[in-house]
């Protein structure tokens, strides 16, 4: 019998024929830690490494081991009542653990439970990974090893959190009291793993228990296509927002419909859907001239079209940030200043272990026209971390307002309709649209995503941990990244000038 571990156990709470794959055959592509994996983990590793410092866990001792032997290392310091105990781990009945915390009660004599989460808050919504059933799996667990388990504790980062010079440990987190809830799950999630244990440990391949073709694409199971060999690459599944309608998903899944050009009454969908499918369909595009003209007539000239790139660390670096806010470390702008005028560009990156917010507002402020209008794709983005730029430095709030006002959504023209296409399959990321209008364009040569970027400036950049060429490798390419999207907006601006 292989042992079943936490994160196993709530995997098969969200896809047993997953979990099945996770245990039986760990080697397969799809679970492949991709970079974007590898930078969370280590996000994760920085909050533990600062909840160490609690003062409720003052005098841990820490096991090293992770080996079965390392039980006799645990019982010895469970015997000596040491007053916390971090990362021991325990195997039971086919079930194993590895907790962050225990501490020692002496008022109770017993043990309570800790366990470190890099949210910002606690999530007990019944939702995939929640954490009461988790707290309530590392419960079951110690009381069947043996142990008297007292109070049980969620301890994430407090969102209201705002770090001065130095970080404040005790600030940093809250210590949330989950005891009655994880009581109140213990027999649901008890009977639960008796039934994971007792499926995940079938020999052979289960026929059941994949039930992800009945969710939109986004909550599909990385197996899904083990599973689902009958369902197509693009399928129904891709419907825009389906998974919000869960229950037009199900009818069609249970009717057998996969393929979008299988759909007949597509009355009850909203329009950007039925839109979707009259394109896949129809193979024609749907251009709305007049409207698509009405938008690019606002605008004025010049014409910056902007972008961001972040770094959001669970652990904030900088004075006057908070967990996960956004430090805006690099932009690019391509400028128009008259119509059908050339091009320029202009971009900044920031180099040193600084707060680069002032160096950034001062720069937009000095560069953007008070009569022009700054283009962004998805500009809730930009108009987010351009007004944390304005809370933190109050005095470039005058201009940080004004650029914000000269904010305008280019996506607007693909996500009002105005314009669809087949192969946009029902998306309008500027990814999806350059696909189609701009095909001898590709991020190929690029090899992070818009998320990885934050972490290659944090880690090889500004920490400096790779050699000089290579950093200097990395400077080029995180560079190029942020140029390519907005000169790609460039390029569709001017494609759409030619269809009106």
């Amino acid at each position: 019998m292989k042992p079943i571990s936490k994160s196993l156990f709530l995997q098969y709470l969200i896809c047993p024929k997953d979990a099945w794959f996770r245990l039986h055959q760990p080697d397969l592509e799809e679970f492949n830690v991709s970079f974007s994996d590898q930078n969370v983990m280590a996000q994760g590793n920085v909050v533990e490494d600062c909840a160490k410092k609690l003062k409720i866990f003052s005098g841990f001792v820490e096991v090293k081991s992770r080996a079965f032997s390392a039980s006799k290392e645990i019982d010895k310091l469970i015997a000596e009542e040491v007053p916390a105990i971090y990362q021991p781990t325990f195997s039971v009945d086919g079930f194993i653990i590895r907790c962050d915390f225990l501490v020692w009660n002496a008022k109770t004599k017993k043990w309570d439970l800790y366990e470190v989460k890099g949210t910002n808050s606690k999530k007990d919504d019944d939702g995939p990974r929640d954490h009461i059933s988790d707290l309530a799996f590392q419960t079951i667990v110690l009381e069947r090893y043996g142990l008297s388990i007292g109070s049980k504790y969620i301890v994430h980062l407090n969102k209201e959190y705002v770090r001065g010079k130095e970080l404040d440990v005790e600030e940093l987190f809250v210590i949330n009291d989950s005891t009655e809830q994880v009581e109140l799950k213990k027999a649901t999630t008890d009977a639960q793993m008796e039934k994971a244990k007792a499926y995940l440990n079938q020999e052979d391949e289960p026929k059941d228990g994949c039930n992800c073709h009945l969710l939109g694409r986004s909550n599909h199971c990385e197996t899904f296509k083990k599973s689902h060999p009958e369902i197509p690459d693009y399928s129904v599944h891709d419907i825009s927002r389906i998974g919000s309608t869960p229950d037009k998903l199900i009818q069609l899944v249970k009717n057998g419909i996969y393929h979008l050009h299988e759909a007949e009454d597509i009355s009850d969908f909203t329009i950007p859907q039925q839109n979707q499918i009259q394109a896949h369909k129809t193979k024609k595009e749907i251009i709305v001239r007049e409207e698509i003209a009405n938008i690019l007539d606002n605008y004025t000239y010049p014409l910056y079209f902007f972008d961001y790139e972040t770094f959001a660390p669970a652990v904030p670096i900088y004075e006057g940030f908070s967990s996960y806010q956004r430090i805006p470390i690099q932009f690019s702008l391509h400028i128009i200043e008259k119509m059908a005028g050339p091009v320029r560009h202009l971009d900044y990156l920031h180099l040193e272990n600084t707060d680069p917010s002032e160096t950034v507002a001062k720069m937009l402020g000095e560069v953007i026209d008070p009569k022009g209008t700054v283009l962004a794709w998805n500009v809730s983005f930009e108009k987010g971390v351009t007004s944390e730029i304005a809370e933190r430095l109050p005095k470039y709030e005058p201009v940080i307002t004004r650029i914000c006002g000269q904010m305008r959504d280019l996506r607007d023209i693909f996500s009002q309709q105005h314009y669809v296409h087949k192969d946009f399959k029902g998306k309008t990321s500027i990814e999806a649209v350059m696909n189609v209008l701009l095909p001898d364009m590709t991020y190929d040569h690029l090899p992070y995503t818009g998320s990885d970027v934050g972490f290659v400036w944090w880690n090889d950049i500004v920490n400096q941990g790779k050699e000089p060429s290579e950093r200097e490798e990395k400077i080029h390419l995180i560079r190029e990244y942020c140029k390519q999207d907005t000169f790609v907006m460039v390029e569709i601006f001017r494609i759409l000038n030619s269809i009106i």
